[in-house]
């Protein structure tokens, strides 16, 4: 596969593709195979229908198959995984890393990962069984076990040699790690250094003591937190004695980006689980299901809580004209606290020892654009029923909605960051079904009071 350019994917390029898929015109797809970079054709075959893909990977050496299955989004690389016979899947296992053979086995049941482990090379299969056991969210699901290290009190030129004897193993090197006897970590070298440096000077000389690393057991968010803070393009994973035992590289630390904010973005939105390129109906449905029951139980708790004032509704029936601009504010606003909070936890600019500063930031934000909204409500109210009385309680009321909803929403994230629950868990259908209910019962009981001491 040489990947000479990028091609865009199109309907007509689609429709082209299937057309020679369905004369079995092998030439012409082994040279689309031949010309098309791996990721490229990754996109290409989520285009495809599932028949098309199997078909198209029957025509992939083992190497290139390997490279395009690890591009292609999770529910479409299951199912073409699991359709692969076993000696294919042996053969493509064969060629990846050993992060990305185990990310693959990690979709298929038990009983079939043995059976192809058992069949690889003893090497190989010993690195997988190694790697299967880490969660994928952490440090050890996302690391490499192919890397370059030295025993520190190596020259230079044993050095160099080393990196040549593994230039096959390990695609890409960035760093050299050093370690002892024990094979502890104790420190990294730059290739620049290696370089630059007398070929008879001993590693431990020219090393950097201070290095970062990761046990493997942390969890992949932190990782990134590292990566970000330090700029780093490597960074070496180590056991709880600190052994170094793997490594995760910026590219690994890229597709956790994506991953984390999929997932943050899917919770806020109330879809759990659920793949762009997923296309099982159960499974969509599975996903979006839950919150959409719990904001039909919200919606039952706000009418419960609209029923308790209904002795006010009878007296002015005007004032339920006001309910979808009380609870679109309300729900605006803890949506933007919430929004806010959780992006900030997940790019490390707000940690849980400053949570008092955001949230007295949050409030000051909230009565600010409260005291604005609720005038500007209020006036419209007076104006409209010709009562400014009634008028000035609106806006008292719309300054106490939006006060508690900037707190809610800017208040659940952090909670949920400090038991340990995903903060984007707490906006999106939470944030706004609870400020919903919140902002009714405040207005109503505000307007309820106003119109007992006018009576």
């Amino acid at each position: 596969m040489k990947g000479l350019e990028k091609i865009i994917i199109n309907e007509r390029l689609v429709e082209n593709i299937k057309h020679h898929i369905a004369q079995k015109d092998h030439e012409t797809l082994i040279k689309l195979i031949d010309w098309v970079r791996a990721p490229d054709m990754a996109d290409l075959m989520e285009h495809l229908d599932h028949e098309e893909r199997l078909y198209l990977m029957d025509l992939f050496e083992a190497g290139d198959a390997g490279e395009v299955l690890i591009e292609i989004e999770t529910p479409v690389q299951e199912s073409i995984i699991r359709n692969l016979e076993d000696e294919a899947v042996s053969e493509i296992v064969q060629q990846l890393e050993s992060d990305d053979a185990a990310d693959l086995l990690g979709t298929l049941p038990y009983d079939r990962v043995k059976k192809i482990i058992d069949s690889v090379e003893d090497e190989v299969s010993e690195r997988i069984e190694r790697l299967l056991p880490y969660p994928e969210d952490t440090a050890g699901g996302n690391m490499a076990l192919e890397f370059v290290a030295v025993q520190e009190d190596s020259t230079i030129k044993d050095a160099i040699e080393t990196i040549r004897k593994k230039r096959d193993a390990v695609k890409n090197v960035y760093y050299l790690f050093v370690v002892d006897h024990l094979n502890r970590l104790m420190g990294v070298v730059s290739l620049k250094d290696l370089v630059l440096e007398s070929p008879e000077r001993r590693i431990n000389e020219i090393m950097n003591p201070e290095v970062i690393s990761v046990n493997a057991n942390k969890d992949q968010e932190k990782v990134y937190h590292l990566f970000k803070r330090y700029d780093l393009v490597a960074i070496p994973v180590v056991d709880h004695q600190n052994r170094l035992i793997g490594r995760i590289t910026h590219d690994d630390i890229l597709d956790v980006i994506e991953d984390e904010a999929d997932e943050d973005i899917s919770l806020m939105a109330g879809v759990i689980h659920q793949e762009i390129t997923e296309d099982s109906l159960m499974k969509i449905s599975r996903a979006r299901l839950p919150w959409l029951i719990a904001g039909l139980l919200g919606g039952i708790l706000a009418a419960l809580v609209i029923n308790r004032f209904e002795s006010s509704l009878e007296r002015m029936i005007t004032l339920s004209f006001f309910f979808p601009v009380v609870m679109a504010m309300g729900g605006n606003a803890g949506t933007q606290s919430a929004s806010i909070a959780v992006r900030g936890l997940a790019t490390g600019d707000i940690r849980l020892v400053l949570i008092w500063k955001r949230l007295f930031m949050e409030m000051k934000v909230a009565f600010l654009n409260g005291i604005i909204c609720g005038i500007l409500l209020g006036v419209i109210v007076g104006f409209w029923l010709s009562d400014y009385g009634l008028g000035f309680v609106v806006t008292l009321s719309l300054i106490v909605i939006i006060l508690n909803s900037g707190f809610i929403g800017a208040a659940m994230p952090l909670v949920f960051k400090k038991f340990g629950v995903d903060p984007a868990l707490a906006t999106g259908p939470f944030v706004t079904t609870s400020n919903d209910i919140f902002s009714l019962f405040i207005y109503l009981a505000l307007v309820t009071i106003y119109l007992r001491i006018a009576a």
